[in-house]
Protein backbone atom coordinates (compact mmCIF):
# COMPACT_ATOMS: atom_id res chain seq x y z
CA UNK A 1 0.00 0.00 0.00
CA UNK A 2 2.92 2.21 -1.34
CA UNK A 3 1.24 6.12 -2.05
CA UNK A 4 1.69 7.54 -4.69
CA UNK A 5 5.32 9.41 -4.63
CA UNK A 6 5.38 13.46 -4.70
CA UNK A 7 9.22 14.02 -4.81
CA UNK A 8 12.08 12.92 -6.42
CA UNK A 9 13.30 11.54 -3.35
CA UNK A 10 9.58 9.55 -2.72
CA UNK A 11 10.05 8.07 -6.37
CA UNK A 12 13.97 7.01 -5.27
CA UNK A 13 13.16 5.34 -2.15
CA UNK A 14 10.63 3.48 -4.27
CA UNK A 15 12.65 2.41 -6.88
CA UNK A 16 15.13 0.86 -4.47
CA UNK A 17 12.86 -1.57 -3.06
CA UNK A 18 11.68 -2.35 -6.01
CA UNK A 19 15.46 -2.54 -7.53
CA UNK A 20 16.32 -4.66 -4.79
CA UNK A 21 13.31 -7.28 -6.36
CA UNK A 22 14.26 -6.83 -10.18
CA UNK A 23 15.16 -10.83 -10.65
CA UNK A 24 11.87 -11.57 -9.34
CA UNK A 25 9.75 -9.22 -11.98
CA UNK A 26 9.54 -10.02 -15.66
CA UNK A 27 10.34 -7.13 -17.80
CA UNK A 28 11.89 -4.85 -14.74
CA UNK A 29 13.55 -2.36 -16.50
CA UNK A 30 10.85 -1.88 -18.96
CA UNK A 31 7.90 -1.90 -16.45
CA UNK A 32 10.00 0.80 -14.43
CA UNK A 33 11.43 3.30 -17.54
CA UNK A 34 9.04 6.12 -17.35
CA UNK A 35 9.49 6.13 -13.39
CA UNK A 36 13.25 6.09 -13.86
CA UNK A 37 13.17 8.54 -16.78
CA UNK A 38 11.38 11.16 -13.54
CA UNK A 39 14.98 10.65 -11.33
CA UNK A 40 16.97 12.04 -14.19
CA UNK A 41 18.67 15.11 -13.81
CA UNK A 42 17.49 18.39 -15.07
CA UNK A 43 13.70 16.57 -15.55
CA UNK A 44 10.70 18.15 -13.76
CA UNK A 45 8.76 16.04 -11.57
CA UNK A 46 5.29 15.52 -13.94
CA UNK A 47 3.76 12.66 -12.78
CA UNK A 48 1.61 11.09 -15.99
CA UNK A 49 -0.92 8.34 -16.87
CA UNK A 50 2.35 6.54 -17.85
CA UNK A 51 4.15 6.76 -14.35
CA UNK A 52 1.22 5.50 -12.81
CA UNK A 53 0.54 2.87 -14.71
CA UNK A 54 4.20 2.10 -14.29
CA UNK A 55 4.01 2.48 -10.14
CA UNK A 56 1.35 0.27 -10.35
CA UNK A 57 2.52 -2.56 -12.28
CA UNK A 58 5.89 -2.66 -10.09
CA UNK A 59 3.62 -2.71 -6.83
CA UNK A 60 1.18 -5.24 -8.09
CA UNK A 61 4.63 -7.39 -9.16
CA UNK A 62 5.90 -7.14 -5.47
CA UNK A 63 2.95 -8.93 -3.93
CA UNK A 64 2.04 -10.85 -6.64
CA UNK A 65 4.09 -14.20 -5.67
CA UNK A 66 6.27 -14.56 -8.59
CA UNK A 67 6.62 -18.72 -9.58
CA UNK A 68 10.02 -19.12 -9.87
CA UNK A 69 11.52 -22.84 -8.89
CA UNK A 70 15.44 -23.81 -7.92
CA UNK A 71 17.20 -24.65 -10.02
CA UNK A 72 18.82 -28.43 -10.56
CA UNK A 73 22.27 -29.32 -10.97
CA UNK A 74 20.88 -32.41 -12.94
CA UNK A 75 18.79 -30.28 -15.55
CA UNK A 76 20.37 -28.51 -18.43
CA UNK A 77 19.79 -24.71 -18.03
CA UNK A 78 17.33 -22.81 -20.48
CA UNK A 79 18.61 -18.97 -21.44
CA UNK A 80 15.95 -17.30 -23.68
CA UNK A 81 17.39 -13.79 -24.56
CA UNK A 82 15.88 -10.59 -26.70
CA UNK A 83 16.46 -7.30 -26.95
CA UNK A 84 14.13 -4.24 -27.96
CA UNK A 85 15.25 -0.55 -28.80
CA UNK A 86 15.10 0.44 -25.07
CA UNK A 87 16.14 -2.78 -23.24
CA UNK A 88 17.67 -5.83 -23.08
CA UNK A 89 16.42 -9.09 -21.06
CA UNK A 90 16.51 -12.91 -20.73
CA UNK A 91 14.38 -15.58 -18.71
CA UNK A 92 17.12 -18.98 -16.97
CA UNK A 93 14.40 -21.28 -16.98
CA UNK A 94 15.10 -25.72 -16.96
CA UNK A 95 12.61 -28.32 -18.00
CA UNK A 96 11.37 -30.05 -15.25
CA UNK A 97 9.07 -32.98 -16.11
CA UNK A 98 6.80 -31.55 -19.13
CA UNK A 99 7.09 -28.10 -18.52
CA UNK A 100 9.69 -25.60 -18.65
CA UNK A 101 10.36 -23.69 -15.18
CA UNK A 102 11.47 -20.11 -14.38
CA UNK A 103 14.42 -19.85 -12.25
CA UNK A 104 15.03 -16.09 -12.78
CA UNK A 105 14.60 -12.66 -15.12
CA UNK A 106 16.98 -10.64 -16.68
CA UNK A 107 16.31 -7.04 -17.70
CA UNK A 108 18.63 -3.75 -18.49
CA UNK A 109 17.59 -0.47 -19.68
CA UNK A 110 20.11 0.40 -22.69
CA UNK A 111 22.35 3.89 -22.46
CA UNK A 112 22.20 6.30 -25.60
CA UNK A 113 24.83 4.84 -27.11
CA UNK A 114 23.79 1.17 -26.92
CA UNK A 115 20.35 2.07 -28.26
CA UNK A 116 21.71 3.32 -31.86
CA UNK A 117 23.42 -0.49 -32.22
CA UNK A 118 22.07 -2.44 -34.99
CA UNK A 119 19.48 -5.06 -33.89
CA UNK A 120 21.89 -7.98 -34.41
CA UNK A 121 24.66 -5.86 -32.25
CA UNK A 122 21.76 -5.10 -29.19
CA UNK A 123 20.69 -9.25 -29.86
CA UNK A 124 24.18 -10.07 -28.90
CA UNK A 125 24.67 -7.40 -26.09
CA UNK A 126 21.54 -9.56 -24.49
CA UNK A 127 23.27 -12.75 -24.96
CA UNK A 128 26.64 -11.58 -23.50
CA UNK A 129 24.85 -9.56 -20.94
CA UNK A 130 22.40 -12.52 -19.85
CA UNK A 131 25.17 -14.99 -19.60
CA UNK A 132 27.42 -12.64 -17.64
CA UNK A 133 24.52 -11.87 -15.35
CA UNK A 134 23.62 -15.39 -15.15
CA UNK A 135 27.37 -16.80 -14.90
CA UNK A 136 27.06 -18.36 -11.61
CA UNK A 137 24.78 -21.05 -12.98
CA UNK A 138 25.88 -21.42 -16.74
CA UNK A 139 29.17 -21.99 -15.96
CA UNK A 140 30.97 -24.94 -16.86
CA UNK A 141 27.89 -26.13 -17.54
CA UNK A 142 25.80 -27.40 -20.81
CA UNK A 143 22.75 -24.92 -21.82
CA UNK A 144 20.22 -24.21 -24.66
CA UNK A 145 20.37 -20.15 -25.64
CA UNK A 146 17.14 -19.66 -27.39
CA UNK A 147 16.88 -15.97 -29.23
CA UNK A 148 14.66 -14.78 -31.75
CA UNK A 149 17.92 -13.71 -34.17
CA UNK A 150 18.28 -16.57 -36.04
CA UNK A 151 21.53 -15.05 -37.85
CA UNK A 152 23.29 -15.09 -34.67
CA UNK A 153 23.62 -18.63 -35.03
CA UNK A 154 26.87 -17.94 -36.30
CA UNK A 155 28.98 -17.52 -32.66
CA UNK A 156 29.28 -20.69 -32.71
CA UNK A 157 31.23 -21.31 -35.90
CA UNK A 158 33.99 -19.57 -33.97
CA UNK A 159 37.03 -21.52 -33.59
CA UNK A 160 38.65 -18.61 -31.81
CA UNK A 161 36.27 -16.53 -30.57
CA UNK A 162 37.62 -12.79 -28.97
CA UNK A 163 36.47 -9.77 -26.82
CA UNK A 164 33.25 -10.44 -24.99
CA UNK A 165 32.22 -13.23 -27.39
CA UNK A 166 34.89 -15.01 -26.23
CA UNK A 167 34.85 -14.59 -22.16
CA UNK A 168 31.07 -15.24 -22.40
CA UNK A 169 29.87 -17.64 -24.79
CA UNK A 170 32.02 -20.98 -25.18
CA UNK A 171 30.72 -23.51 -27.90
CA UNK A 172 31.27 -26.44 -25.78
CA UNK A 173 28.77 -25.68 -23.55
CA UNK A 174 26.14 -23.51 -25.79
CA UNK A 175 23.49 -24.72 -27.89
CA UNK A 176 21.94 -22.26 -29.78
Amino acid sequence: DWPRPETVHDLRSFLGLCTYYRRFVRNFSAIARPLHKLTEARTNFNWTEECEKSFNSLKQALITSPVLTYPRTDKEFILDTDASNEGIGAVLSQKIGNEECVIAYFSKSLGKPERNYCVKRKELLAIVKSIEHFHHYLYGRKFLLRTDHASLRWLLNFREPEGQIASSLDPKTARI
